[in-house]
């Protein structure tokens, strides 16, 4: 992984590594791969047989993601929240060590964000939708933190020459972020009458969680992107 040696870091900013790769680029790179496949994986086996309330099937359009870890309406909700917790466990454990190779500021903020994102997103699988408060607050805290990880590694990026590192990364953390934003602002004019009622009637198309998995898919896609350009990091 061609990220400087905070070791050998003169300044928090411009300062590269001129050696040679890390080596446990291509391992990293595969981890952040893995988790990202465990959680769309979960997600996609526990969709197929789903059947809510009113025995719909489940659609991205209009069903929020966390309804399919909700254990007395989805079938399969245990594979779901294992998905999740297991991903959110491996991505948390990515962010720290990539964190460990940034410079300056960045380096304590992407360790502070990447552990708040990993540690909410394994809450959310922990503590599932029809925990109501306890899973509002862990999913809260994930989508309010996860773009911030995109936000801090894009800054990183663009600050300064990052050997191996492209610019092109930029393009899907600036799409994460803009993404989420956008969701952030839309979820914080949701308010329902009773949050923790089943959700029985519905549109064909629901803005709300249309943007929430839009968002997910995005900070998905950063990791993906990211991981990718690690596993092809050639380590010296």
């Amino acid at each position: 992984m061609s990220l400087p040696d905070p070791a050998r870091a003169g300044s928090p900013v411009t300062s590269e590594r001129s050696d040679s790769s890390i080596a446990s680029a291509r391992p990293l790179g595969v981890l952040g791969l893995g988790a990202v496949a465990v959680i769309l994986l979960g997600a996609i086996a526990t969709a197929i047989p789903y059947a809510g309330y009113a025995g719909e099937g489940y659609s991205p359009v209009n069903h929020f993601i966390s309804e399919l870890g909700e254990r007395p309406q989805s079938q399969l909700a245990v594979v779901f929240n294992a998905g999740v917790v297991i991903g959110g466990i491996g991505l948390g454990l990515f962010l720290a060590i990539v964190s460990r190779h940034l410079t300056g500021r960045y380096r304590p903020a992407l360790l502070l964000a990447g552990s708040v994102a990993g540690t909410s997103g394994t809450l959310v699988g922990l503590f599932p939708m029809d925990t109501h408060a306890a899973h509002r607050l862990a999913s809260d805290v994930f989508f309010l933190s996860g773009w911030i990880v995109a936000a801090i590694f894009s800054l990183w990026l663009a600050t300064g020459r990052r050997r191996g590192i492209p610019r092109l990364l930029l393009a899907p953390g600036i799409l994460c972020v803009a993404v989420s934003l956008i969701f952030i602002g839309v979820y914080s004019t949701y308010h329902p009458i009773d949050p923790n009622a089943n959700i029985v009637a519905r549109s064909a198309m629901w803005t709300v969680p249309l943007l929430e998995w839009a968002s997910l898919l995005s900070l998905l896609l950063w990791f993906v992107c990211l991981s990718a350009v690690l596993v092809r990091q050639k380590a010296d």
